[in-house]
């Protein structure tokens, strides 16, 4: 902007910046000697004020090293961190001799640094110390005076790292000698002294910042650090030297520095860390007897200063200054001379105790005792000490008794409390050991025990308070400890007894008249229950206490179960006597208030109590003297009214006291009353605890109990609870029911059987549902763990034992472990009802073999059951028929029972024969059309219910995996290499032989029941190969059967041999398509397995061997074309044995040389013996078209198959894929007559066809449609494919003759046939899996159908059944067809035929000539009206899903699933529409979307795709978070893949609009609304423009024509595009510039240098910019149109004078319509907009009437 350029920086003289890098680097490589200061000797530190001054550096200090060190003495902090950290690197990379020249240097350096305002610096000051401490070692000690006082003052930096660095260094350095660390600080004492006192006197802050430009903060913060550090280190060294002998140095040093005011003056900072360490410093001082005398001169000054701040409430201060209190207090008798005690320290003194010691007890509590022992009458001056007593104690009692804010921590309350009962016991013994003790002494105790114990009681017991637990804890131990004294004194009339009678008279007093009032609070009844508990617990000692009381919240109180609201555990020396006495009087008292209550208020609180004062005292006397009338019987009375109330809280208690007090009572009363009251009350919950009770031992055992329990009433009463155990799933009333089933010594149980009964079948009730919740877990659990005793000694009934068999039986065969369900429950379940059948306790009848085979029934066809379901249900199904019949001791009657029991189980209507049969039929009938195998066994129907396929496959699965796991041995691989673990394991009686139980007998039942299931597995194996889609779950189980057969048929067991055998014998009857394919399963037996890879050699060899040899043929050619894909190449040859025979059968013969060309031609590479294969095959077609001149049905020309014997059509059928064959792989080696059976014979067989398409459900007519249309599209394929290269004179002739003799008319008849087989058609439903087998081969073929002859035919006025309209709808239906392939057949044939229509389109516009309106006939009706009526039915269909989404975000988490059937629908019509508009010239595209937006079908289009898109991709619109690979164009292969997601298509489909119709979307996003509008441009931005725009700017650059006069240059990078029209020495250029989110946004066009100067030049820019917003055409195609323009313009061609251009965007055509007057010439539709924008009909140049 015509500024200075910037230049480099100024320098003088031409020489370069200056650098302190730079300075230092010098220094260190010139050999001068620094000038150094000589008035600091070694012995000195230096001051900071002098850090930056340095002798001169000795020369065998390496230069590198020289600069570091230089570097320490810089002032920038982060200079010296990268100085510390290169010496470290330096040190480490060192020797010792090398690192000698430094020592010298070191400690001055490591003071400044020790000190330094950067805790980092000083880190790694400590951390270079270390490590020169552990490489020098011994030669640091000449400077270890100058190095130790820093080095212990480092201890104490208040940066933690530096510190803890400070003292493992040191620690390190000196280990050895446990006083190795006194001798240190005794060598070093003088400097350390001297240190310390320079460091406390001296400095200030402004002398440790001389010469450092330090903040006035900084600076400050220096001196509290040092001052901090000095005085502990001062602290440590005297800790450490204190018990030396000679401490003459020390004592001057102290007295020099006690002498310095500025020392005492610490004691007042405001700082507590100075102010802690300074009286730190003091303790140290007068700790030692030795140092004592020093201070004595200072003695009033330390006293006064010491007892200032006694109540320093400072955590740091605290502990230090009464550690000196009472060290004063030791060391002078005299302490408190100097002292003013009512004035300086009662206060104080009172302050700190009233405050709780300001929230520091921790620190002084344990003070106080030693502090109280040292106050005298004297120390008191003129105080008295009872007065001090009362007045200490009072305001320590209010520590206790008020509340603080914060709230004291329970560490604090148990610490002052612990602190005031120490002072307590003491004051009280002091009393009671005077030997003088007077009358007023015993009256200030009573005084005493009245206001410091009993008042804060009686205020503690109505207030929540957290010293409540610890002041009753310390109260109770008092008394233990004065019951005690009391105990082992003479005197029973002392002064504790006194104290005790006076402590439980007010107690008793106190909580009687509390608790006797009509309310009570119920902190007040729990406070009291907690003072008797610790009462009850009382230790003498002053040990904690050993009761765990529960802490809660009143709330929570409430909830608390009373058996846990104490543990009580005695502990100490023996109970104290008032137990038994006064407490169990008081408790006995409680106990009946609480009685009182609880009936008069019905209250749960104070039965909850109740329970817990009766734990204490549990004797006769006690229950007693609960009532007044003084026996049990009132007291039970009393308790059993409390029951009677409806209330279930406290039933528990209660119970458990009615059972306490009834232990006490005779045996006779005592049953006589739980008979008489307890069995009688009506209340539930009491009736539950009462029969726990009388269940639970020792009652249990009484024969009177038992027969109590076998009442009706109690009998009801249980079976009631076991309804309730259903319902709520409760574990107690579970336990209740589990102790019902108690067994005696002889077998019985507690309860009748009938009540039995009435348990067995509601607990076993869940079972019957699915495990949704742990009830049906708890109940099967039950019933699995009481069924052993229900099954001895008829303690239930047959009939519910059988029942209750059956719902076992149904939970194993039915569910599987899961979240409401343990494996080891279903374990236990299972094993119940094997444990009964095995032991005899179920037996088996018909009746309920019947019903086990019912359960099967049901069971496999529940909705899901795959195949892991169904081998546990196997297992269990086999297990049954072991344990049913083990115990049968007659080896034929057993044999006779499992055969029985099998047919039993495995025969259902599903799995009849004729199912299997149907099943067989359907599947040969699929791989037949798939040219799987030659259906060589005739059959008449093909069609089957899926239903029934489904049922099928489910009940062989169940039969087969339970047979297997009966019959097959199992082979423990273990077992070989662990033989001597598994002899081991033998020896145990764990151990369990898998292999014990097997069925080894080849009963008929058994091998018919396995036959079954082979067949259906072999057949189910070829449907799955088969189908195209089926439902997961019988997927899996085809899965599971196809395994289960391998595994069967290489089992070792001789059931699998005889199968096997029974398998060849049914194969040789030839009876059977499944029976040759089950021959293709013997590669898996044990005979062929152990080969491998030549298994399937092996087994075509003996089968060729034993079915050729029996004339088997048709078995031979079937087992051989299922053996064929795993044959390897040139398995099969002419000296085979099939072709030393003649079978009787043509189709035979084709099958056999179809196969051997399959063999031989499918790899690279052909041999020289190939050629004689290919002779003997066109051999035998010769002689067939030879036969077929002698026979003219032959070959079935021109007749209906269905009328045709099964044999015969076969023999077609398997010719025809032979010539199909043949044409796929050497096609060049036919002959003429080969050639012209083909041709002939196809010309033929599509006649056979169009007669017999009606009859498609006759297998042999499917088998022949889908022959002659494959040889239809192998013939297609092969004529299209030599028209591209240069062929034979004979293949010209052949193609020529075929276009022109047979191509018409066998498209047209093969279209037709297709037609009539899908048009309107109804297929049943079991006949729907064969009809789209049928279409899916026939479909691909059709997309080899010329197009071309279809729609000449259909336009043609013969063509009355199919005209253009017909097949326009028939086409267009079939986008909504349900089977994929014909959808895409539809789209294919649409686009074939859109060139046509389009043409017919061009043509009739053409014809036209330019009206003035600008329209004509074809805007009137066109090609993209047929689709109208479609378009408008599927936005009924889709409007569902555009509703939903008005492109927010939040909308997206609520989005309905979309039908994917009519979504693909509606998206494949689009693409014809769209395919449409771009095979349209320019003009006729304009016309087609105009159409589309006048009708608005673009906007719900468009609106659609967004909503049908991905979800991450919509919620990520505004980011290109995932790839934009989705929205890749999709080849026509890729759309054809029926698992082509719908969102991938959508996306597909946005890509292709936006490419192909970028105006049509361009229009409808600048009409959208802001938030719609801005969603579209950050998605197409972010995923969409990019693809776009480098597709189309490579496809111009990649263009091959090129143009005359104009050439293009593409710059992909700026996503420019730029254009130079030149002709002789005229130049134009235009450049096009894409915006970002193209083509939503408008390109930009910009005009360079133009022939016509700047109007011309804006001219030529607006139209090109309006055809390219305007037009759906691609940027060259804009091109191609100015390019056109200025050629015409050129060669003369006069412009119109409305638009200025020569050829119309729009149309495209020259300007033709005339002015008469002028004769200047215009566009039609640019003059209708001329005369519709003025409203005159007038010239535009001339004015006069057009």
């Amino acid at each position: 902007m015509g500024g200075k350029t910037k230049q480099a920086q100024r320098t003088k003289n031409n020489t370069k910046p200056s650098s302190s890098r730079r300075t230092a680097e010098l220094l260190g490589a010139s050999t001068t000697p620094f000038v150094s200061f000589s008035a600091f000797t070694e012995g000195l530190p230096i001051t900071s004020g002098f850090g930056c001054v340095e002798q001169s550096l000795d020369a065998n200090i390496s230069p590198q090293t020289q600069i570091i060190l230089r570097k320490l003495s810089k002032k920038d902090p982060m200079t010296k961190k990268k100085a510390l950290q290169e010496l470290l690197e330096v040190i480490s990379e060192s020797e010792l001799d090398t690192l000698k020249s430094i020592l010298p240097l070191w400690p001055k350096y490591y003071y400044n640094l020790a000190n330094d305002i950067e805790h980092n610096v000083r880190e790694l000051a400590q951390t270079v110390l270390q490590l020169l401490m552990s490489k020098c070692k011994r030669a640091m000690a000449p400077y270890l005076k100058q190095l130790v006082p820093v080095w212990l003052a480092s201890h104490f930096d208040n940066y933690a790292p530096a510190a803890s660095i400070a003292c493992n260094s040191f620690r390190e350095t000196f280990t050895g000698t446990s006083n190795r660390t006194q001798e240190v600080c005794l060598h070093c004492q003088t400097e350390i002294l001297e240190f310390i006192t320079r460091n406390l006197t001296f400095h200030t802050a402004a002398t440790l910042s001389v010469g450092k430009s330090l903040t006035p903060e900084e600076a400050e913060q220096k001196l509290q650090r040092v001052v901090i550090s000095s005085l502990r280190c001062l602290s440590f060294f005297l800790e450490h030297t204190s018990q030396a002998e000679d401490l003459t140095q020390v004592k001057q040093g102290l007295i020099a520095l006690l002498e310095q005011n500025k020392f005492w003056s610490f004691a007042k900072n405001k700082i507590p860390a100075i102010k802690a360490a300074w009286f730190e410093c003091v303790y140290h001082i007068i700790l030692s007897p030795d140092l004592v005398e020093i201070v004595i001169p200072k003695k009033s000054q330390l006293i006064t200063t010491t007892f200032q701040y006694i109540d320093d409430a400072d955590p740091l201060v605290a502990p230090h200054v009464w550690g000196c209190v009472l060290l004063l207090q030791s060391n002078f008798d005299d302490w408190y001379t100097p002292l003013n005690i009512r004035k300086a320290l009662l206060p104080k003194l009172s302050s700190l105790l009233r405050n709780a010691f300001n929230h520091n007890a921790q620190a002084i509590c344990p003070n106080l005792l030693p502090f109280l022992s040292k106050i005298t009458d004297a120390s008191l001056q003129d105080v008295d000490l009872y007065e001090f007593y009362i007045r200490f104690f009072s305001d320590m009692k209010l520590a206790i008794t008020e509340k603080f804010n914060p709230p004291l921590s329970k560490s604090e309350c148990a610490v002052i409390n612990n602190a005031y009962f120490e002072c307590l016991r003491f004051c009280m013994q002091q009393i009671n050991n005077n030997a003088d003790r007077t009358t007023e002494l015993d009256v200030f105790a009573h005084k005493l025990l009245q206001q410091q114990l009993l008042e804060p009681i009686a205020l503690l017991l109505h207030n929540e308070n957290g010293h409540l637990k610890f002041f009753f804890q310390h109260s109770s131990a008092l008394m233990a400890f004065w019951d005690r004294q009391c105990v082992n004194d003479v005197d029973r009339d002392s002064l504790y007894a006194q104290l005790l009678n006076k402590f439980w008279t007010k107690v008793f007093q106190l909580v009687t008249e509390e608790l006797e009032t009509d309310v009570i609070d119920e902190d007040l009844l729990s406070h009291v229950l907690l003072l008797l508990q610790e009462l009850y617990v009382a230790n003498p000692s002053l040990e904690t206490q050993s009761v765990k009381f529960v802490e809660a919240s009143k709330e929570e109180r409430s909830q608390i179960d009373p058996a846990e609201s104490s543990k009580v555990t005695k502990k100490g020396n023996g109970s104290a006597s008032f137990i038994q006495k006064e407490l169990k009087q008081l408790v006995g008292k409680l106990v009946r208030i609480c009685l009182d209550k609880a009936s008069a208020q019905k209250s749960s609180r104070f039965v909850r109590e109740l329970r817990t004062l009766t734990k204490m005292f549990t004797d006769v006397s006690f229950f007693e003297s609960l009532t007044d009338q003084g026996d049990l019987h009132a007291t039970l009375d009393k308790f059993v009214a409390l029951l009677s109330q409806p209330n279930d809280e406290y039933c528990d208690s209660l119970v458990d006291i009615v059972f306490e007090i009834l232990a006490l009572q005779q045996p006779l009363d005592r049953l006589d009353y739980i008979a008489q009251k307890l069995l009688q009350l009506k209340n539930h919950r009491v009736q539950h605890l009462v029969l726990h009770r009388l269940l639970s031992y020792p009652l249990c055992a009484e024969p009177a109990i038992r027969e109590m329990l076998t009442s009706q009433a109690t009998c009801a009463t249980i079976a009631r609870i076991a309804e309730e155990v259903v319902v709520d799933g409760n574990r107690e009333k579970l336990n209740l029911l589990h102790k019902c089933f108690f067994q005696t010594d002889t077998g019985d149980i507690l309860i009748n059987a009938s009540t039995v009964d009435t348990i067995l079948l509601t607990m076993s009730s869940p079972l019957e549902q699915a495990p949704a919740s742990e009830t049906v877990e708890m109940c099967g659990s039950f019933i699995a763990q009481i069924m052993p005793v229900i099954c001895s000694n008829d303690n239930s009934s047959i009939g519910v034992r059988q029942k209750i068999f059956l719902r076992l039986y149904r939970f194993s065969l039915e569910f599987r472990s899961g979240d409401y369900l343990s494996e080891d429950t279903l374990w236990e379940i299972t094993t119940c009802w094997q444990d009964a059948l095995s032991s005899k306790d179920i037996e088996i009848d018909d009746m309920l073999l019947e019903s086990c085979a019912r359960i099967i029934q049901e069971l496999a066809y529940v909705d899901v059951l795959g195949f892991r379901s169904v081998e546990d249900m196997s297992e269990a199904i086999a297990k049954f028929v072991i344990c049913s019949t083990e115990n049968i001791e007659e080896e034929a009657e057993r044999i006779k029972r499992i055969d029985e029991t099998i047919v039993a189980l495995f025969t259902s209507d599903e799995n009849s024969p004729k199912n299997i049969m149907q099943f067989e039929q359907h599947c040969v009938y699929l791989e037949s059309l798939h040219s799987v195998v030659t259906a060589g066994v005739p059959f008449d129907c093909a069609a089957q219910d899926p239903e029934k396929i489904s049922a099928l496959l489910r009940r062989t699965a169940i039969n087969f995996a339970t047979l297997c796991k009966l019959v097959c041995r199992v082979d423990n691989a273990v077992t070989d290499q662990n033989q001597t673990v598994e002899a081991e394991n033998e020896l145990t009686d764990d151990y369990c032989d898998p292999n014990a139980n097997l069925l080894l007998h080849r009963s008929e039942p058994l091998i018919s029941e396995l036959l079954k299931c082979v067949h259906v597995a072999v057949a189910a194996d070829a449907w799955l190969e088969i189908s195209l889609q089926l439902d997961r779950a019988d997927e899996d189980l085809v899965l599971g059967l196809s395994e289960k057969l391998r595994s069967f048929l290489g089992n070792s067991s001789e059931i699998a041999g005889a199968v096997k055998d029974r398998l060849l014998q049914a194969a040789l009857q030839q009876s059977s398509v499944i029976n040759c394919r089950a021959l293709s399963y013997f590669v898996h037996y044990s005979q062929y397995a152990a080969f491998e890879d030549n298994a399937t050699i092996l087994l075509h060899e003996d089968l060729a061997e034993t079915l050729v040899l029996q004339k088997a043929l048709k078995a031979y050619v079937m087992a051989l074309q299922y053996l064929l894909p795993k044959l390897s190449q040139k398995s099969l040859g002419l000296n085979s044995a099939i072709m030393r025979t003649e079978p009787p059968d043509m189709w035979v013969k084709a099958a056999v040389f179809r196969c051997m060309l399959l063999n031989n031609f499918d790899s690279d590479l052909n041999e020289k013996s190939d050629r004689n294969i290919i002779a003997s095959t066109l051999q035998f077609i010769t002689s067939v078209n030879e036969q077929q001149f002698a026979q003219k049905e032959l070959l079935h020309y021109n007749i209906e198959i269905c009328e045709q014997p099964y044999e015969s059509v076969l023999n077609t059928v398997e010719y025809i894929k032979l010539l199909n064959e043949v044409l796929q792989r050497f096609p060049y080696e036919l002959t003429m007559k080969n050639w012209d059976a083909i041709r002939i014979g196809l010309g033929s067989w599509v006649l056979t066809v169009s007669k017999s398409i009606q009859n498609y459900r006759d297998p042999k007519t499917s088998f022949f449609i889908v022959a002659v249309y494959q040889l239809f599209a192998t013939l297609v394929t092969f004529v299209r494919s030599e028209k591209q290269k240069s062929s034979t004179e004979t293949l010209k002739t052949v193609i020529d003759e075929w276009e022109n003799l047979f191509a018409r008319e066998v498209n047209v008849v093969l279209f037709k046939s297709y037609y009539e087989i899908t048009h309107d058609v109804e297929v049943e439903p079991d006949f729907r899996a064969c009809y789209e087998a049928l279409l899916e081969l026939i479909t691909p073929t059709i997309e080899f159908v010329d197009y071309g002859f279809v729609y000449a035919f259909c336009k043609s006025p013969a063509s009355k059944k199919i005209s253009l309209d017909h097949l326009c709808n028939f086409l267009l239906k079939q986008l909504y067809f349900k089977q994929h392939c014909v959808r895409i057949n539809a789209v294919y044939a649409i686009r074939q035929l859109t060139s046509h229509f389009v043409a017919d389109d061009v043509e009739l516009n053409d014809k036209q000539t330019d009206n003035i309106d600008g329209t004509s006939a074809l805007s009137k009706w066109h090609f993209l009206n047929r689709f109208e009526d479609y378009l408008s039915r599927y936005e009924a269909i889709i409007h569902k899903y555009l509703s939903e989404f008005n492109f927010k975000l939040t909308e997206l988490e609520d989005l309905q699933p979309i039908d994917s059937h009519e979504a693909y629908s509606y998206l494949l019509l689009w693409e014809c529409i769209i395919n449409a508009c771009a095979k349209s010239p320019v003009a006729l595209r304009s016309i087609y979307t105009n159409w589309l937006i006048e009708n608005k079908y673009e906007e719900s289009f468009l609106h659609f795709l967004f909503r049908a898109m991905p979800v991450d991709i919509l919620r990520n619109h505004g980011a290109k978070v995932h790839s934009n690979g989705v929205y890749k164009e999709l080849s026509w292969s890729q759309l054809k893949d029926r698992k082509l997601s719908l969102e991938r298509y959508v996306c597909h489909l946005y890509t292709e609009v936006l490419r192909k119709l970028p105006a049509v979307v361009r229009k409808w996003w600048n009409t959208s609304q802001s938030r719609q509008k801005n969603f579209v441009d950050n998605l197409t931005t972010n995923y969409v423009s990019s693809l776009i725009c480098s597709e189309e700017l490579k496809a111009i650059a990649n263009r091959k024509e090129k143009h005359e006069n104009m050439q293009v240059t593409v710059h992909t990078s700026t996503r420019e595009v730029l254009a130079v029209y030149a002709i002789d020495e005229a130049r134009m250029e235009l450049v096009i510039t894409l915006a970002p989110n193209y083509p939503l946004g408008a390109v930009k066009v910009e005009c360079g240098k133009q022939i016509g100067g700047r109007a011309s030049s804006r001219n030529v820019g607006m139209q090109l910019t309006i055809f390219l917003t305007h037009q759906n055409g691609t940027i060259y195609d804009g091109l191609t149109l100015w390019k056109n323009n200025l050629d015409k313009k050129f060669e003369g061609v006069e412009e119109c004078y409305v638009c200025y251009t020569v050829i119309h965007q729009d149309t495209c055509q020259l300007p033709k319509l005339t002015c008469k007057t002028c004769k200047k010439k215009f566009h039609g539709p640019c003059l209708y907009k001329w005369f519709t924008t003025s409203s005159k009909s007038t010239c535009p140049i001339c004015r006069n009437v057009f």
